[in-house]
């Protein structure tokens, strides 16, 4: 595995446990359920947010315009 690799794995993990450790210490699971909803609701939307500029940046590419162009208007 090559190194950022295993940082990114390893930063997971400890998050994860960090995550559970703060659930069973507060004993309130379902706030912090609902915290990881929504940073899971923003991750979905940025992810449909850029779909959505790769389809549009391959429609403008299709009808002429240049890259400067569509850096400009997205």
């Amino acid at each position: 595995m090559k190194s950022p690799v295993v940082k990114t794995f390893l930063a997971g993990i400890a998050f994860g446990m960090g995550i559970t450790a703060l659930s069973l210490y507060a004993q309130k699971p379902g706030c912090f359920v609902a915290s990881l909803d929504t940073i899971a609701e923003m991750g979905r939307a940025r992810r449909a947010k850029e779909e959505k500029n790769k389809f549009l940046r391959k429609r403008l590419k299709a009808m002429g315009f240049s890259d400067k162009e569509i850096n400009e208007n997205l």
